[in-house]
């Protein structure tokens, strides 16, 4: 079915487009003396306006991450005068923050409309389409919920932009209800999402040991305690087993990981159910002649 195949083509065509704009971006990440994970978070507090942002809201879309790292790459921003403290946890822009997103912001939309990968009719054929996609998901019923979704739409620049700039929003957005639906898959098996990382890492690895593990997720800020706690869950979830130094997935937890899986790409497609199969095919269809003309 063409539907299978829109979110690989959706990801390959994002992940061709970052090359376009990462000079921009790390020239901007330089100047200001951020690091990658500083930038990104920064850009983050706009999809929270007007609340504070939070480690526990940030959470809510990447429960993998320790909150503790979140807070502490939030304090370190409002130290350096991105943000100021509101309500306990949380932080508001500043005014150099703000001006800081605008700068890094528009430099990114310079880069990027600074190239047409495809004839104009065929770049607003591609534009219209994705945008119909993202607001079929916008607007898709529980489950899975579109909190994700509906917090970057927030970044949407609307059409006072080149028109890669919103084509390269809506991949964002796709993205993001993907990770709606994967949350609600998981969710259901009540466990936490340093454990389902876990689960995860092992289903594409078969086994490790909780020190590879703990090292190879290092970005997610986790402690080793943490990591060892969220293995004896699994173990006694019964979808890990130890053996000697090593951790592996059990039958079960393959089954209950690909069943998640599964169940993720079926709250994902659901939306697209009303959009006639030809269509799909043809926007996958743009979606790849579009990556590789980006490419080349």
């Amino acid at each position: 079915m063409a539907s299978s195949e829109l979110y690989p083509a959706i990801i390959s065509a994002a992940k061709a487009l970052s090359p376009v704009y990462d000079h921009a971006w790390n020239e901007c990440r330089a100047n200001f003396v951020l690091s990658t994970k500083e930038l990104d978070l920064l850009l983050a507090v706009p999809t929270f306006e007007p609340s504070p942002i939070s480690a526990s809201l940030l959470t809510i879309r990447s429960p993998y991450t320790s909150p503790n790292l979140y807070e502490a790459t939030l304090s370190n921003l409002a130290q350096l005068g991105y943000l100021v403290a509101a309500e306990p946890g949380g932080y508001l822009l500043s005014t150099q923050g703000l001006q800081t997103i605008r700068t890094a912001v528009n430099a990114v939309y310079a880069s990027l409309g600074s190239i047409q990968p495809l004839e104009v009719t065929k770049m607003m054929d591609l534009g219209s389409r994705l945008c119909e996609l993202a607001d079929a998901c916008l607007n898709a019923p529980d489950p899975p919920g579109t909190w994700s979704i509906q917090h970057t739409h927030r970044l949407d620049p609307g059409n006072k932009v080149p028109m890669m700039a919103r084509i390269d929003q809506f991949p964002s957005e796709l993205c993001a209800f993907r990770d709606d639906a994967h949350l609600a898959a998981w969710r259901a098996y009540e466990t936490s999402g340093h454990a389902w990382d876990i689960l995860t890492y092992l289903w594409q690895n078969n086994s490790a040991n909780a020190s590879q593990i703990n090292l190879t997720l290092a970005r997610r800020g986790n402690s080793l305690e943490t990591t060892f706690k969220a293995v004896d869950h699994l173990v006694h979830e019964g979808w890990v087993v130890k053996k000697d130094d090593s951790l592996l997935i059990t039958p079960f937890g393959i089954e209950i990981r690909q069943t998640a899986e599964e169940t993720t790409e079926r709250f994902f497609l659901a939306p697209f159910k009303y959009f006639p199969d030809d269509y799909l095919t043809q926007t996958v269809s743009l979606l790849d002649e579009f990556r590789r003309s980006v490419t080349n």
